[in-house]
């Protein structure tokens, strides 16, 4: 009669056993995507030269005739993967979808070059070569932009939650994160098309460019 009774007990106890022995919340599987949106230019030649001047928000060339103005943004949208197990709510993240990209691209040409002129025409096909860069800057920079990312997720670990409230949370948590390691690297893209675009306005530039039209 005690055998039977020990084996009863052995049989209620070992399936808790077995349900604690499978791996829980302590690890996810996320799959990161870029996504480039190179934009398009807006052509305003409302201002003088001066008064666009006056929008720069970066050191310019003293030889600029014409004005591009870029700034690169990335955005991080993360989808939740959730999974439940008694009363427990394991909160971690199945997709992180990244935007880089120029929500506004604005070259400005000065007022007094009429559209038809040669000098507009000449101006315009400057700040163009300064579209161009800004646009194959993100071609360049989006695997280290996924590198950064990818990075940032694998030091990342699933949260344990007892509720949905909370799961919210900690998804923004994962997010806000991924958008901190990503900030140093749009500074430095940033920076490196500030020095592009400076290689690019020369008093040599100025000199060449300057050549082609007579009605400066």
């Amino acid at each position: 009669m005690k055998k039977l009774f020990l084996f009863l007990i052995c049989f209620l106890v070992s399936p808790v056993f077995a349900q604690n022995a499978i791996p829980f919340c302590t690890s996810m599987a996320t799959r990161v995507t870029v996504r480039t949106r190179p934009g398009n230019p807006q052509y305003i030649s409302q201002y003088s030269r001066e008064d666009f001047l006056r929008k720069a928000d970066s050191k310019y060339s003293p030889y600029t005739l014409g004005l591009t103005l870029v700034k690169p943004e990335v955005t991080v949208s993360v989808k939740p993967e959730l999974k439940e197990l008694l009363g427990q709510i394991c909160v971690g993240l199945s997709n992180v979808e990244i935007e880089m990209g120029y929500p506004s691209m604005t070259v400005y040409i000065d007022k007094k070059y009429p559209p038809s002129s040669c000098e507009y025409r000449t101006i315009k096909e400057h700040e163009d070569y300064h579209v161009n860069v800004a646009q194959q800057a993100l071609t360049f920079f989006r695997p280290d932009v996924e590198r950064v990312a990818s990075q940032a997720i694998a030091e990342l670990a699933p949260k344990i939650v007892y509720s949905r409230s909370e799961v919210m949370a900690e998804v923004n948590k994962f997010a806000a994160k991924i958008n901190s390691a990503l900030k140093p690297l749009v500074r430095h893209i940033k920076t490196k098309l500030e020095e592009k675009n400076a290689a690019i306005d020369t008093q040599e530039m100025y000199h060449a460019t300057t050549a082609v039209c007579q009605n400066w």
